[in-house]
């Protein structure tokens, strides 16, 4: 049976780690052929194979998408192999978190070049080329420190706030043009990774489900926005906080 991205050309930006290496093997083995982009090589390179062994076409891209050349390359990069653009899951980021007052000026530029500014790079240059073909959906990683406070977010909490906006932007925009735009919006995940864990190891009682998200979580949601099946979903936000919000 095809799977749900069968033929799909998908660009995945943060594919060596967390939630863009988890989407890397889900849509893989949902038939999407795939560009992988991420500054460490050797995990971006793991990342490939493992979505190799599922029999995917798979082309990898090292270089830092804070710069707009790089985005053009990457772009350009899924057009040269596959021919076209079906998908765009912008999941890089990096940011700092501190608490509004104690934040440097400098952290305030990081984020947003690492969570805002990236994602608009992406955005632009996967319009570009959708555009030609009249179709294309287009995921953005955003935050549900976006949506509502997160204590010790300041900083990060406007720039994803940013990317729930930019993305709203592009789907009444481009909507026209038959290009859909949505925001993932995670709450904490647990990446199972040592001290990232350790942070969350507070405020479980927050959420409904008793648990906090997965990367697969996450990646499940980006899924259904990739593939036809959300083809009349555009302009939203799909919240994914195991009910916290609905308190």
């Amino acid at each position: 049976m095809a799977g749900r991205l069968a033929g799909k050309v998908v660009i995945i930006t943060g594919a060596a780690n967390g939630q863009g290496r988890a989407a890397a093997e889900l849509f893989a083995a949902e038939g999407a052929r795939l560009v992988l982009s991420d500054l460490d090589r050797p995990r971006l390179e793991e990342a490939a194979e493992r979505a190799r062994t599922v029999g995917a076409e798979v082309t990898v891209h090292l270089g830092d998408l804070t710069r707009e050349d790089v985005n053009r390359e990457l772009v350009n990069a899924a057009v040269k192999r596959y021919g076209r653009l079906d998908v765009m899951y912008n999941n890089a980021g990096r940011g700092r978190f501190a608490p509004i007052h104690e934040a440097a000026l400098e952290d305030w530029h990081f984020t947003l070049e690492n969570e805002l500014t990236i994602v608009f790079l992406g955005c632009k240059y996967a319009l570009g080329v959708m555009l030609k073909s009249g179709s294309g959906s287009i995921i953005n990683t955003a935050s549900v420190s976006g949506l509502y406070g997160v204590v010790g977010h300041g900083v990060h909490a406007a720039t994803k706030a940013g990317v729930i906006g930019l993305t709203r932007q592009i789907a009444v925009e481009y909507g026209p043009k038959g290009i859909r735009a949505n925001a993932l919006a995670p709450s904490r995940v647990d990446f199972g990774e040592g001290t990232r864990s350790q942070v969350h190891a507070t405020g479980l009682d927050e959420y409904p489900l008793g648990r906090y998200a997965t990367p697969l979580d996450c990646v499940r949601a980006a899924l259904f926005l990739a593939s036809d099946e959300s083809s009349f979903i555009t302009g939203q936000t799909l919240i994914v906080d195991g009910g916290r919000s609905a308190r």
